[in-house]
């Protein structure tokens, strides 16, 4: 939990954005190099049985956020804003977008290849991934700042943030939104734009 007590006092840093976004996250050291701490590696199955790992975001940016497919509260309103950024952004081949289920006992290939039918999900950069153990979601979520527990009390069984978050191709964080507040919506669809702006110059794009 070490990584989200130091986020949410980054939060106050970055809410003042200039042209180019903040990198959000704690700082740590590579090789003795100071940086901020990137996303995690991971292998995982999504919708169509396709094994997606952090080398199938290479370079790439990706939009981030965690459900389930039974969730009673927030996930239909976050996914909801997952397929409008879609929408939005999904002709863009830059962006990949990244939805970890943290419901590994029911949320198996096939109930995710369904919930992606019912989603109207047809972009093959669209992946709802299957995780594997409690263990697994807790440090793929900690990576992303978010909160993603069993918790019998909770409903659906789970304890869960709303958050979607904006990656840039080298795994570190830049922007972040309550999926379920069209008003940060807009502010973040905002940001995704400014990010795609710093790709293109970084890769020498008009």
């Amino acid at each position: 939990m070490k990584y989200l007590a130091q986020f949410f006092v980054l939060l106050l840093a970055a809410g003042c954005q200039t042209k180019k976004l903040p990198i959000i996250g704690i700082e740590v050291e590579e090789n003795g190099v100071k940086t901020h701490a990137r996303t995690p590696d991971f292998s995982l199955y999504n919708q169509d049985s396709i094994v997606i790992t952090q080398d199938s975001i290479k370079d790439k940016i990706h939009i981030a956020n965690f459900f389930f497919t039974s969730c009673p509260t927030i996930c239909p309103k976050t996914m909801r804003s997952m397929v409008e950024l879609e929408k939005k952004f999904g002709s863009n081949p830059t962006i990949i977008y990244l939805c970890f289920s943290i419901d590994y006992k029911r949320d198996s290939v096939q109930q995710l290849k369904s919930y992606a039918s019912k989603l109207g999900i047809q972009n093959p950069r669209f992946h709802l991934l299957s995780m594997n153990s409690n263990a697994q979601i807790k440090a793929i979520a900690e990576r992303y700042m978010s909160v993603a527990m069993e918790d019998e009390s909770a409903a659906g069984g789970f304890d869960h943030s709303g958050w979607i978050l904006l990656v840039d191709g080298e795994q570190h964080i830049r922007s972040y939104a309550l999926g379920t507040d069209p008003k940060e919506m807009e502010k973040f669809a905002k940001d995704v734009e400014l990010l795609l702006k710093e790709y293109q110059e970084n890769h020498g794009k008009k």
